[in-house]
């Protein structure tokens, strides 16, 4: 699990998703905690880097310090028993949509993914850095698997480490193409009653496992 959490982490820092002060979470069932970067960049983090944290933020391993959002984290595990990791990137193209006020919609298949019928929204400014704002964060996400933070940032949950960094790439990639499209008109938005469609379709092609062996191999490229 360390491993994949370090993969995920240097994945999404090559390809400029998650900056230097982003950071990836996972649930740790048998712990009953969360494992997650301590303070240091993602991508330069190794397994001595990560930290074992209770639900109530108490630190039960490692040596660096939380980052100052990790409440963000465990108030979505708490509220979310179906969450199994997270990740908080500082994703671009999403990031300059949510300082323009536009909302992250689906246009295109693998967005359609995580995005589904439109990404929620959670407009305070600043760094979640309370569990009263993580909690916010989670009442504003509901049952969606991505929250975009008003010129911040977005959080995307999943069931495992693959699938969440895996989402993370899709969402901005999806970003980067509405942006586009905006640029030379009206989008083609996709039809609400096409996207459990196209859902069954990934899951059934288990694109995001081959997804994530792409990246993956790219890092050692």
């Amino acid at each position: 699990m360390k491993e994949k959490l370090i993969t995920a982490c240097r994945i999404l820092d090559r390809e400029g998703i998650m900056d230097e002060l982003g950071h990836f979470s996972v649930r740790c069932p048998g712990k009953k905690g969360i494992l997650m970067n301590g303070k240091v960049s993602p991508g330069q983090a190794t397994q001595k880097d990560l930290i074992l944290l209770d639900l109530e933020g108490n630190k039960l391993e490692g040596d660096l310090e939380p980052a100052s959002e990790s409440p963000l984290h465990l108030a979505l595990y708490q509220k979310r028993p179906d969450i199994m990791a997270v990740a908080h990137t500082h994703s671009p193209m999403v990031v300059t949509l949510s300082i323009a006020g536009v909302q992250l919609r689906t246009v295109e298949n693998q967005g359609a993914s995580i995005i589904g019928r439109g990404a929620p929204f959670f407009e305070k400014y600043g760094l979640i850095d309370s569990f009263q704002l993580g909690y916010e964060v989670a009442e504003t996400m509901g049952f969606h698997n991505i929250c975009v933070l008003k010129s911040h940032g977005n959080i995307v949950t999943g069931g495992s480490i693959e699938q969440v960094c895996v989402w993370a790439i899709w969402a901005e990639k999806s970003a980067r193409y509405q942006y586009q499209a905006m640029l030379l008109g009206e989008p083609h938005w996709y039809p609400e009653g096409e996207l459990e469609k196209i859902n069954q379709q990934q899951r059934r092609g288990k694109g995001h496992v081959r997804t994530w062996n792409y990246y993956r191999w790219k890092l050692t490229q």
